[in-house]
C-alpha cells in the first residue's frame, strides 16, 4: 500500500530550528488574523488569506491542515499509517507548498532549504517508509535545481513538485523545462499540486467554493499545458503525476482535448492526441478514497492511471479509512485494487 500524496504540517519551530541564521528574523511565523484564526505572515502577507478574495480555511490553517499530529510527529504518523494498512507514504508540504511564493529569493531559497532539511530528518523515522517531496525556490531556476539535485541525490526525495500556476506562466512555455529535463536525468518523475496559490483561489470570497473548484481547475489547466503543449515530447522518458483534483475528470477531459486537436488541426504543438500520452504509461492521476468515479476511470481507461492519495492528515482525508474505501469495494477487480493501492505508484516513483 503506497500513499502516493500525503502531507506534513511545518510547525514554527520548523524556522527557529533549521533556517540559516543570517534569514532568521525574517522567519514564516504563526500568527493569529484578526478574527483569531491561524495563519502563517511571509514577508507582511498572510498566507492564505483568512477572510475576502481568496479566503481559505475560515477554521485556521493549522487547524485545517493537522487533524493528526503524525503531521509533524513521524512516530505517530507511522502508528496511523500501520492502523491504515500503509506501507509507504509519499509526503508533502502543507504551508511548504507556498514557499517559492517569498518574494526575497535569497529568502526563498533559504526556507525551501530549511523545510527540505527538516523533512529529510521527519523521514528519517524510518526511511524505507517515508519519502519527502522537496520545495523548491522555482522563482530563481538556478537555486531550484540546485535545491532539487540535492534533495533527491544527497537526501533520497523521490519526486520534483511544481503548481500548474508556478510564476502564473503556462508550465509549457519553457519556464520549467529545467526542471523537467533534471526529473529526467534523476528519473524521478514531476508531479503537479493542487493548492499553494491557485489562479481559481484568487476569484472567490468562500473558501467551500474556491476549495471545490480550485483544485480540479489548477490540475486540468497543468494539464492541458502538459499533453497539448509539447511537454511529453521534448521530455521523451519524463513521467508525470496529477494530484488531488480525484480521478473522475480524466476520460472526459482527454476527451475533450483529443476533440480539439482533432477539429483544430495544427494549432497544438504536438504531432499526437493529448491522450495517447496517457496511454503511453508516463501519466497518472490521483484519486479520492471515497470517490464513486474509479470505476469509470478503470472502465474507460484502465486502472494503470490511478493513484491511491490520503492527503493525511487535512481536514478532508479519510483517517482512518481511506484505504478500505478502496479496498472493500466489490465492483473493483483484485487486480486494479492492487494497480491503484500500490503497484501504480511504485511505478511512478521507481519504488
Amino acid at each position: 500500500m503506497i500513499d502516493a500524496d500525503g502531507h506534513v504540517w511545518e510547525p514554527e519551530w520548523v524556522w527557529e530550528q533549521y533556517l540559516d541564521p543570517a534569514f532568521r528574523d525574517r522567519r514564516p511565523r504563526l500568527v493569529r488574523d484578526n478574527r483569531g484564526t491561524t495563519r502563517y505572515m511571509l514577508e507582511g502577507r498572510l498566507i492564505p488569506p483568512g477572510e475576502g478574495i481568496g479566503e481559505w480555511a475560515p477554521e485556521g490553517i493549522q487547524e485545517a491542515t493537522t487533524h493528526r499530529d503524525g503531521g509533524f510527529d513521524p512516530k505517530l504518523r507511522l502508528v496511523d499509517m500501520d492502523t491504515e494498512g500503509i506501507d509507504v507514504a509519499v509526503l508533502y508540504g502543507s504551508f511548504g507548498l507556498a514557499l517559492w511564493q517569498a518574494q526575497d529569493r535569497e529568502l526563498a531559497t533559504a526556507l525551501c532549504r530549511a523545510y527540505n532539511d527538516w523533512l529529510t530528518d521527519y523521514c528519517s523515522a524510518d526511511p524505507a517508509r517515508l519519502k519527502g517531496i522537496p520545495a523548491l525556490p522555482l522563482a530563481d531556476m538556478d537555486a531550484a535545481l540546485a535545491e532539487a539535485r540535492r534533495a533527491v541525490v544527497d537526501q533520497g526525495m523521490v519526486a520534483l513538485n511544481v503548481l500548474s500556476n508556478t510564476l502564473n506562466r503556462p508550465a509549457h512555455k519553457g519556464h520549467l523545462d529545467p526542471v523537467f529535463a533534471l526529473a529526467q536525468e534523476l528519473d524521478v518523475p514531476v508531479t503537479f499540486h493542487a493548492g499553494g496559490g491557485g489562479f481559481a483561489e484568487s476569484r472567490l470570497d468562500c473558501y467551500a467554493m474556491s476549495h471545490t473548484i480550485a483544485f480540479p481547475f489548477d490540475i486540468m489547466y497543468g494539464m492541458t499545458c502538459v499533453l497539448c503543449g509539447g511537454v511529453m515530447e521534448r521530455f521523451p522518458e519524463l513521467r508525470v503525476a496529477f494530484l488531488e483534483a480525484g480521478c473522475g475528470f480524466l476520460p472526459y477531459f482527454l476527451e475533450r482535448l483529443d476533440e480539439h486537436f482533432h477539429k483544430r488541426p495544427g494549432e497544438m504543438p504536438v504531432p499526437r492526441p493529448p491522450s495517447e500520452y496517457v496511454e503511453q504509461g508516463r501519466v497518472w492521476v490521483s484519486c479520492e478514497p471515497d470517490e464513486s468515479a474509479i470505476e469509470w476511470v478503470v472502465d474507460r481507461l484502465g486502472a494503470e492511471r490511478v493513484i491511491y492519495a490520503s492527503d493525511y492528515p487535512h481536514w478532508d482525508a479519510e483517517f482512518p479509512d481511506s484505504v478500505n474505501k478502496i479496498r472493500d469495494r466489490d465492483t473493483l477487480s483484485e487486480a486494479a485494487k492492487s494497480a491503484i493501492l500500490g503497484d501504480n505508484a511504485a511505478k511512478l516513483f521507481r519504488l
